[in-house]
């Protein structure tokens, strides 16, 4: 067999927005609305640079099933430069993008193939008039698919297992990717039908799920969209020799990086020791994400003598308006999202809770929530009306353990802070 080279992407989501982003930079904002488009143009010239003999895109190319002109154009004009060198791009639709939504009647290059959401194709790929790979995949005809989709797949036949064969399926591996369960699946569902590797879709951060037999790989989105979406993005490069032994290779792709930092203020006695970590902690950014913009959420935490100033109203709005002016202009820019304080009031709290009076006997009631997961799930019960009114739907998140001892310990705080402010203590 002749060794061949290929790329896994996924999750490309053109033209989708920022989330979290507002009072921006003209033309910072130029760059965030131009990010998923470069990064694909990334993808394509690395295509062409690598010189690799395929492409695949394990599905939401776009990020709605109503899918942009604008985004389908900019689509088929990298899909052109691949095919004018010869690169074939191979194609299945997700959840996001499904073959339902609607679409241009756009004339696609001559090397693109898009995988019908019928049943399972298979292409075969030719190098020097040479079959070397099958490549299998389908793609979502609607896009809310809860099946299985691995049982449409064929097991490789005895034929075609001297040649390399590629699965290509936009689904959800085991049961906690953190995502909406479509095309629900398992590692022993991909392993028993006796493919060589398996390029899938959906999960947006990257993973190797199996080394090899098969080898299985979420390739995640090239472009994070949220603060949620940080680390490294970007795609995977697969060198298959003639043995059809694989070697991957990720490579980071993203046109502006997400970060979230946290910064304590314990032993700062002056607002001028926060202003120069921050500073610190911009220039660090800048410098490990090299030539690549960035977005930072910044959180305060720690106690300290700060807390009384960062709890002014409009204190961090200040900070922030601050810090984003001095990025103006920057091409290599770490635009601040936000900055969030999680910081409290500089107390004794052990002290405190040895107290017998209001204060000591709250602490301790806070205290015995915290270490009671029943008394927990009784303040689950209680705030589920809130969480399910569409206001609680929108500024809440999930009422997972984690989030219900945040929210609990925030109002410990909230209790403290006014009662130092009242003179209780």
């Amino acid at each position: 067999m002749k060794p061949f080279r290929f790329i896994h992407a996924a999750d490309l989501h053109l033209d989708s927005s920022f989330k979290g982003i507002s009072d921006i930079d003209s033309n910072i904002s130029k760059e965030l609305s131009e990010a998923t488009f470069n990064t694909y143009n990334k993808i394509v010239d690395l295509c062409m640079e690598r010189e690799v003999d395929f492409l695949l895109i394990s599905g939401d190319i776009y990020n709605s099933q109503d899918r942009s002109l604008r985004a389908q154009l900019r689509f088929r004009d990298g899909l052109k430069r691949l095919s004018n060198k010869g690169i074939k791009i191979y194609i299945i639709h997700g959840n996001h993008d499904p073959l339902s939504g609607w679409s241009s009647k756009i004339e696609w290059p001559e090397n693109v193939h898009i995988f019908g959401s019928r049943s399972v194709d298979k292409e075969v790929f030719e190098k020097d008039e040479e079959p070397i790979a099958n490549i299998y995949g389908i793609s979502y005809h609607k896009r809310e698919v809860k099946t299985n989709l691995t049982r449409k797949f064929k097991k490789v036949s005895k034929s075609d297992r001297e040649m390399f064969n590629i699965g290509m399926l936009h689904c959800n591996l085991g049961s906690d990717t953190g995502h909406e369960p479509y095309s629900p699946c398992t590692l022993d569902d991909l392993s028993e039908l006796g493919y060589d590797y398996w390029a899938l879709g959906h999960v947006h951060k990257k993973s190797v799920i199996n080394e090899e037999n098969p080898t299985v790989i979420y390739s995640g989105n090239p472009q994070g969209l949220n603060p949620k979406e940080t680390d490294e993005r970007g795609c995977y490069l697969i060198d298959v020799d003639e043995y059809g032994d694989l070697k991957y290779e990720f490579i980071a792709m993203e046109s502006v990086r997400w970060y979230i930092e946290e910064i304590s203020i314990d032993g700062m006695s002056i607002e001028q020791d926060l202003f120069s970590v921050i500073d610190d902690k911009i220039e660090e950014i800048r410098k490990i994400s090299s030539d690549v913009p960035s977005i930072c959420r910044l959180i305060l935490t720690g106690r300290g003598n700060l807390y009384s100033s960062l709890s002014r109203k409009g204190y961090l709005e200040d900070l922030v308006n601050e810090k984003r002016s001095g990025e103006e202009g920057e091409r290599n820019f770490v635009w601040v999202e936000s900055i969030q304080n999680r910081t409290e009031p500089e107390i004794d709290r052990d002290k405190l809770l040895e107290r017998e009076d209001f204060i000591g006997g709250l602490l301790n009631l806070f205290e015995e929530y915290y270490s009671d997961k029943e008394k927990i799930a009784d303040v689950d019960e209680a705030l589920q009306p809130l969480y399910s009114s569409p206001y609680g739907r929108k500024l809440l998140e999930t009422s997972d353990y984690d989030t219900l001892i945040s929210l609990l310990k925030k109002a410990e705080k909230v209790c403290l802070d006014r009662m130092i402010r009242e003179g209780e203590m």
